[in-house]
């Protein structure tokens, strides 16, 4: 399972999401409507408060999506050009200070 593509994992969290709410609807159409002297949380439907819950969860999941592909690849962009601003900056002074940047010399006592 760990090898699946992207695609079979999503069809595979729908049909998490999708079977049981199949179940409940076809569940809640066999059954009796429910007496007037229940408590209100009796009288909410499950099926609808699990399509609020996916609507929920498939907003977060858009939206972190969204987070991961667009705005964090900008953010380590901007921060990679800083750090290679900053490197470059630091070897122009280290170039400036009259340290060489190629190889080093040999010293002439030790030849």
């Amino acid at each position: 399972m760990a090898q699946d593509c992207a695609v079979c994992k999503i069809i595979r969290t729908y049909l998490l999401f999708a079977v049981p709410l199949l179940a409940l609807v076809g569940a809640s159409t066999l059954g009796g409507g429910l007496g007037s002297a229940t408590p209100w949380f009796a009288r909410v439907e499950l099926i609808d408060l699990l399509s609020w819950g996916c609507l929920a969860a498939l907003i977060s999941i858009v939206a972190y999506r969204a987070y991961e592909e667009y705005y964090l690849p900008r953010k380590r962009e901007r921060a990679l050009a800083e750090a290679k601003a900053k490197f470059d900056e630091a070897a122009t002074q280290y170039d400036g200070d009259g340290h060489s940047s190629g190889a080093q010399k040999s010293c002439p006592d030790h030849e």
